[in-house]
């Protein structure tokens, strides 16, 4: 079966996601978890502050076991896809769900990545928004004017036809959403996250990620997955390299999206785990209507 796995990143987490994995998949929730970053998954499904499991070092790793744990599912299902793609932390659960890397030294990264980034970030006072628009070359193209004027706006995600994330300083970002024309965009919606991501604002957190990376073993991977720093397939000898670079540049997952739509014309493409934003993005982006959302058990037990 010509299917596509797509995995989403932070911002999806949601209150006792994963309850239902608890028993099957223990050993990796728990065990694994308690193992690795001293702490359970069989903890936090029972929180019920929804500002606790937004901090970087429990929504990480909490939202790439869950949607690593109902990849499996889906795999029994279907298969192995064709392809994995990752929005920026799924990269990862793309990554072991593949085989690329182990879940154990999965964690391990995850947990150093999301501290690095968080320490990075601290009081630097800037932040990321949405921008919505219906000329994307004209926005692009307004963003570089910016920044020729000394005004420093990055461009962190490329999620598809009309939406693009930028990050910068927050006193900017706010000025662009009540301004959205001098981005020749219809709207600037201010994201509510801990800084600006994906951009040289993080650039400090690569050193901690490499150190770490150094130390895991990479594998030959069953299926290909396409990279969010460029587009294109893995490549076995430059996927640290890839993973460390992808702190401070743009995940182009629109790109991804349509790389492998020419490549591959898959059949089916599926949004794995919580939320549904992956699934959006292929939406907006191509006219394939074959798209589905796998975030709970009963939604991979009604495939055929």
């Amino acid at each position: 079966m010509n299917w596509v796995a797509m995995f989403p990143g932070q911002g999806s987490q949601e209150l006792g996601m994963g309850s239902e994995l608890l028993d099957k998949y223990s050993d990796y929730l728990n065990e694994e978890f308690k193992n690795t970053l001293g702490w359970s998954i069989s903890e936090i499904v029972q929180v019920e502050d929804k500002e606790e499991i937004k901090k970087t070092n429990i929504a990480q790793p909490y939202i790439f076991a869950v949607s690593y744990c109902y990849g499996l599912e889906a795999i029994k299902k279907l298969g192995n896809p064709k392809v994995g793609i990752g929005h920026s932390l799924g990269e990862y659960t793309a990554l072991v769900l593949g085989g690329y890397m182990s879940f154990k030294d999965a964690l391990k990264v995850i947990s150093v990545r999301g501290e690095a980034m968080q320490k990075a970030v601290e009081r630097s006072n800037t932040s990321m928004a949405a921008v919505l628009t219906s000329d994307m070359s004209s926005t692009i193209s307004s963003i570089q004017k910016l920044n020729e004027q000394g005004i420093e706006i990055n461009i962190s995600n490329y999620n598809d036809a009309s939406q693009i994330v930028i990050s910068g300083l927050i006193e900017d970002l706010d000025y662009l959403k009540s301004n959205p024309k001098d981005l020749d965009a219809k709207r600037v919606i201010p994201l509510d996250v801990a800084g600006a991501f994906h951009s040289p604002t993080v650039t400090p957190a690569k050193n901690a990620l490499e150190t770490v990376l150094n130390d895991i073993e990479i594998n030959t991977g069953n299926f290909e997955v396409y990279l969010n720093v460029n587009a294109e397939p893995v490549e076995i000898s430059t996927l640290k390299q890839c993973l460390v670079d992808q702190i401070d540049n743009s995940v182009r997952f629109y790109n991804q999206i349509i790389n492998i739509q020419n490549a591959l014309k898959p059949d089916y493409w599926y949004h794995i785990g919580p939320g549904s934003v992956t699934a959006g993005m292929v939406k907006k982006s191509i006219s394939s209507k074959e798209i589905g959302v796998l975030n709970s058990l009963s939604s991979i037990n009604e495939l055929n």
